[in-house]
């Protein structure tokens, strides 16, 4: 089940983001795969995945690999093809102070983001960790490389003999995470953070937004709802500026 497109974060934080709070384990999976199609003039089908894996290692540290696509072909035309590959080493909510390190890749076929890859880190300070509310916040720095062509640009706005753009910045980090579960089968979370080009312009401000309810439907299934967006004052290309979306869907948790 789905509705809306889906927006991809620039640096994904993840931290009770996409998962609801469960047991500790070795590993532990949370997936949710939805796929659709009918026949209009030519076939059209729609296939979303979102796929986490976390270890949970000795030292109270959890290694996240996180894996999110969504892919719209009309016939054998691609309509829409984004997503992202994350790798993150973080604690498990037992430190006051610590640090997260991250990687990422990101395509985005919409925007005419051909790719767009990061390397960073944070210091990660808990606030709240009590009867079931988190509240935590951070902040850092990561460098972020990106190639862009102009396919999602309006027809009246690409330059003659248009070449794609290849760009490279630091950018800071910072971000607040509120995680609330409110009884023994809702559990929401929300994420917020704001990201500064220490090139250029300062206030050239890229904001993330996310927020998810998680309704219990069982040991191994939860109901998803989820909102995002994102606001970016300086795009590569002329693009939009806004972009937000809203889903819901089924999640299988092992």
């Amino acid at each position: 089940m789905c509705a809306g497109n889906t927006t991809m974060a620039q640096v994904v934080n993840i931290d009770r983001e996409y998962t609801s709070d469960s047991s500790l384990k070795k590993w532990e999976l949370f997936t949710a795969l939805t796929f659709s199609s009918n026949k209009q003039k030519k076939n059209i089908s729609d296939l979303n995945s979102d796929i986490e894996i976390n270890r949970n290692l000795k030292n109270n540290y959890v290694l996240m690999s996180i894996f999110r696509n969504d892919a719209v072909f009309n016939g054998n035309n691609t309509i829409q093809n984004q997503g992202l590959y994350h790798l993150r080493l973080r604690d498990r909510d037992t430190r006051k102070i610590s640090t997260e390190e991250y990687a990422q890749y990101q395509w985005n076929g919409s925007w005419g983001m051909i790719y767009r890859y990061l390397l960073g880190s944070n210091i990660r300070l808990r606030l709240i960790e009590k009867n079931g509310t988190d509240l935590y916040m951070g902040s850092g720095l990561f460098y972020e490389t990106e190639k862009w062509d102009w396919s999602g640009v309006k027809t009246e706005l690409i330059p003659a003999n248009p070449r794609d753009i290849k760009k490279q910045t630091w950018r800071s980090n910072s971000y607040i995470k509120y995680s609330k579960k409110v009884s023994e089968f809702i559990d929401i979370t929300s994420i917020s953070y704001l990201q500064f080009p220490l090139s250029g312009p300062f206030f050239q401000t890229r904001w993330y937004q996310e927020a998810k309810l998680f309704v219990n439907a069982g040991k191994h299934f939860n109901v998803l709802f989820k909102y995002n967006h994102t606001l970016d004052a300086k795009r590569v290309v002329p693009i939009d500026k806004f972009y937000y979306s809203f889903s819901t869907g089924i999640q299988l948790k092992m």
